[in-house]
């Protein structure tokens, strides 16, 4: 049977058959991400039993209580102690594309979000709450545990399983949350580790050569243990039995979930089975309208390795130049960057993100798919193409935010190699983020640093890994028009598409021939033309 829209409690995103342009849930619109998704609320039918095909189910109750997906994950795998894997912030690299990396803290923290939830109504609440009868006794989880886990999260826009493993020791203030999974693309795998010591938290990727960042613009960082809530009266109810993954236990739900933040968790006496929390960006601007994720954790083990619940040396240092480009000649990179033109500072490339064709076209991708006003997306309006000529010795990729015109000003980088040009496949796919491999399935995304860049008419050296300039501006050999792309040609479309089938081949090539000729016939955009190289640069202090 269908529930009326205001019994309701599950919206999750789910593989379906259906294409719908705007779906509302609980009376907010939401944000449409291609035809290989949609909304799920319970009805109609086919989307029920879509959800319940992935091994998803759906509940009815309160409007705050919407947090109850279980999803059937294989059982049995094993944590590799060589692969530092990783968390939620998946989007992170995709933060260039926002005056706010708040709204990445956002939509990609749940964890932190769901701790300041916790925090502020115990401040704010004068309820005092006792075990009701009947209740099963309230879980004390262990202070000190560590479990294999399977990982579902909608944070990409569609729905991927992962696995990874979780460790804790309340009595140290410090957590590790490490996740292995494949999105877009099976066998892309992005390894990601967040772990939180203190009033501090580090990022680890690329797996058996990891790199390390902290990252300040974040918001709120360190350690927050993700289960005491449930012990307390005052903040957890009781919301029944019910069985995950074959276990059974009992789901307790955040007495004050909001359309903002919610979480549960189900526990099998004082063992957690499933933590899930959503959390719904309401800001207009933001880009990512509702992020989920659920951990389920295997059988806990009180025995943990101390070293991982501690800072690794890797976390003082970025990672070192490619061995594989060190006393070799430059290289040329055909690079595109997707920016404002409210100034001839604008098309300045200095201190910021630039990607090759496929990069840029999943970027552009991302940025259009979340319907960004033009004040979040730094007034995105122009796209460029740039030769350049780079040292493959390639550093740590750095994150770059802001322009002159956005506010506060920009650019800054932060995360990568100050000299050394930055390189990464996105997301932080493959082994040491395949900083140092020829080829992606999804592209590069290189990092500019401004004190990395040649003077005029010079290039980089084949002993640009150990002293001097590392990149330098051949010719930008092209400038076109947003419209040209998005609207005449329908870039929107190919990127629905390509988020179906997980290729990005149409957005690929809809981008290649937008640069490769004028005749709109054939695909092709204007050149609106630009600043010359030293007016742009002379803008940028």
């Amino acid at each position: 049977m269908c529930l009326p829209e205001s019994q309701l409690v599950l919206v999750v995103f789910m593989p379906c058959e259906h294409e719908h342009e705007h779906v509302l849930s609980q009376g907010l619109e939401t944000m449409w991400l291609g035809r290989s998704s949609c909304w799920v609320q319970g009805c109609p039918m086919s989307d029920t039993q879509a959800a319940q095909d992935f091994g998803l189910s759906l509940s009815s109750g309160s409007e705050r209580t919407r947090n109850t997906i279980s999803p059937s994950l294989e059982t049995g795998v094993m944590r590799q102690p060589s692969v530092v894997v990783g968390c939620l912030l998946q989007l992170l690299s995709l933060s260039q594309a926002h005056s706010s990396l708040e709204q990445y803290y956002d939509a990609f923290l749940p964890i932190q979000k769901a701790a300041e939830a916790e925090e502020e109504m115990q401040r704010k609440s004068g309820l005092v709450q006792v075990q009701a009868q009947g209740e099963p006794p309230r879980p004390v989880i262990p202070r000190r545990f560590g479990a294999n886990m399977h990982v579902f999260t909608t944070s990409m826009g569609t729905p991927t399983k992962g696995r990874g493993y979780f460790a804790q020791d309340v009595d140290l203030k410090a957590n590790r949350v490490e996740s292995l999974a494949s999105y877009f693309i099976q066998g892309a795998d992005s390894n990601m580790t967040t772990l939180s010591i203190g009033n501090m938290t580090w990022i680890e990727t690329g797996g058996n050569h990891p790199n390390c960042r902290y990252l300040p613009m974040m918001g709120r960082q360190g350690f927050h243990d993700l289960f005491a809530w449930a012990s307390n009266p005052t903040l957890s109810e009781y919301a029944g039995q019910r069985s995950v993954a074959g276990r059974s236990c009992a789901l307790w739900r955040f007495r004050f979930g909001s359309s903002a933040v919610n979480q549960s968790l189900c526990t099998d006496g004082n063992s957690p089975v499933e933590l899930n929390i959503s959390y719904r960006n309401l800001s207009s601007a933001a880009a990512v309208k509702e992020s989920f994720v659920s951990y389920q954790f295997d059988p806990l083990s009180t025995e943990v390795d101390s070293s991982l619940l501690e800072k690794p040396d890797i976390c003082d240092h970025v990672a070192p130049a490619c061995e594989n480009g060190r006393g070799v000649e430059p290289a040329a990179v055909d690079a595109y960057v997707f920016h404002p033109g409210l100034s001839a500072g604008d098309y300045s490339i200095e201190d910021q993100n630039v990607a090759d064709l496929v990069g840029d076209a999943l970027f552009i991708c991302f940025d259009v798919l979340g319907n960004q006003s033009s004040f979040a997306d730094h007034n995105y309006s122009l796209i460029s193409r740039y030769s350049l000529q780079v040292s493959p010795a390639f550093g740590q990729y750095a994150a770059c935010n802001g322009y002159p015109d956005t506010s506060p000003p920009g650019p800054v980088c932060v995360g990568g190699d100050s000299r050394l040009v930055g390189k990464e496949a996105p997301f932080f796919m493959g082994d040491g983020e395949s900083r140092c491999a020829d080829k992606s399935v999804l592209g590069f995304w290189y990092s500019l640093p401004k004190s990395g860049r040649c003077p005029p008419q010079t290039g980089p050296t084949p002993s640009a890994w150990e002293t001097g300039c590392t990149w330098s501006i051949v010719k930008r050999e092209k400038t076109i028009n947003r419209t040209c792309l998005l609207d005449d040609h329908h870039f929107l479309a190919n990127c629905k598409a390509d988020m179906a089938s997980k290729s990005f081949a149409r957005s690929t090539a809809a981008l290649s021939a937008a640069f490769a000729s004028e005749d709109l016939s054939k695909g092709g955009c204007p050149d609106i033309g630009g600043p010359s190289l030293a007016d742009a640069t002379s803008i940028i202090v």
